[in-house]
């Protein structure tokens, strides 16, 4: 995998209970729904790298939010500014930026990526209403509420539960594969597009193992590569959870 050259880390710290964001510099910019592969420093400890989604990018820097899980991630969150940082080039394809309104439905770390996506849709116009739900602790409102010209958070339960589907929009959803479903079901019910990103366990994060592949009308389709954003109507939640 082509690596990118000399990966600056601006900034490395916890910004909930487990979850932690990291500002880089030296990357390349991506687009919104793409990620990253990363590993801390330059060692073979762990072999493989974490597909870890973009949250926000500019010119001058990228910024990750990150859940800590294991060993991988463990490693990342103790990087400090100037400690060695694998990168790789931005990967999958990310979400299309569809003309006239937009909702974007969050949930946990879900509501990482799309806090890119609603700057990126607010730059073309487009005015974004924002569902971010959480189990516990919050994190990126303050974000949300400078990007979203609509936000309703929720703490507990299911986020789908407070959106409205019949909204002449394009429907965009990051999160836990049930809430997925969820939003899901009732896009289809509500004759609404969809957009998901999907989230499976990745090796190489170049299509090449073919470990994140998913069922979809269109037969089995690597996350990695077809992905991480499918049209929803596609996707056969029912053969994941």
């Amino acid at each position: 995998m082509a690596v990118t050259p000399t990966p600056t880390i601006r900034e490395n710290t916890r910004i909930a209970h487990d979850i932690c964001r990291m500002r880089v510099e030296g990357v390349p910019r991506g687009e919104p729904g793409q990620f990253f592969m990363l590993r801390a420093g330059a060692g073979m400890e762990p072999f493989l790298s974490r597909p870890i989604s973009i949250c926000d990018a500019t010119a001058a820097e990228t910024v990750f939010v990150y859940r800590t899980v294991g060993r991988g991630t463990e490693r990342l969150s103790a990087l400090r500014c100037g400690d060695a940082l694998s990168v790789g080039l931005p990967l999958g394809n990310g979400f299309p930026l569809c003309a006239g309104e937009a909702v974007l439905i969050g949930g946990g770390l879900g509501v990482a990526p799309l806090l890119y996506l609603a700057k990126r849709l607010r730059q073309i116009g487009v005015y974004t209403c924002v569902y971010t739900g959480y189990n516990d602790e919050t994190f990126l409102q303050a974000e949300y509420e400078e990007a979203a010209g609509e936000l309703h958070a929720k703490n507990g339960g299911y986020i789908t539960d407070m959106v409205d589907f019949s909204r002449p929009a394009t429907y965009y959803a990051c999160g836990p594969a049930p809430m997925l479903r969820a939003a899901a079901r009732k896009a289809r019910e509500a004759g609404a597009r969809l957009y998901v990103s999907m989230e499976s366990r990745m090796a190489c994060g170049t299509g090449a193992c073919l470990g994140c592949s998913i069922p979809t009308a269109d037969g089995n389709r690597r996350v990695c590569k077809d992905g991480p954003v499918f049209d929803a109507a596609a996707v056969f939640f029912e053969d994941r959870v």
